[in-house]
């Protein structure tokens, strides 16, 4: 199944809203992970170790899944980013 990288960038002052939507978030992911769908996801954090931002790496059919599932996101949906992309990627390290 394809690979696709979802990056998501916070908008000014975004820290309350997102611990406010984490849980839900969280909740939404773990479905996902426990069947093995996403990869690798976590924080982008800046210089002082604060969350600027989101990296999901994800298994789906397709881009528009992906994207579709990334916008039911509470974290997407609840508004927290200013910008997000999703990219299909190749996994190449560690050889699988």
């Amino acid at each position: 199944m394809p690979l696709f990288v979802f990056i998501g960038r916070d908008r000014p002052a975004g820290a309350e809203l997102r611990q406010e939507l984490r849980p839900a978030h969280l909740e939404h992911l773990g479905p996902l992970s426990a069947a093995g769908r996403v990869r690798f996801g976590g924080p982008l954090r800046d210089e002082d170790g604060s969350p600027r931002g989101s990296m999901i790496v994800l298994e789906a059919d397709s881009i528009g899944e992906a994207r579709a599932l990334c916008d039911r996101d509470p974290y997407v949906a609840g508004g927290l980013f200013e910008t997000t992309e999703i990219f299909e990627t190749l996994q190449v390290f560690p050889e699988r």
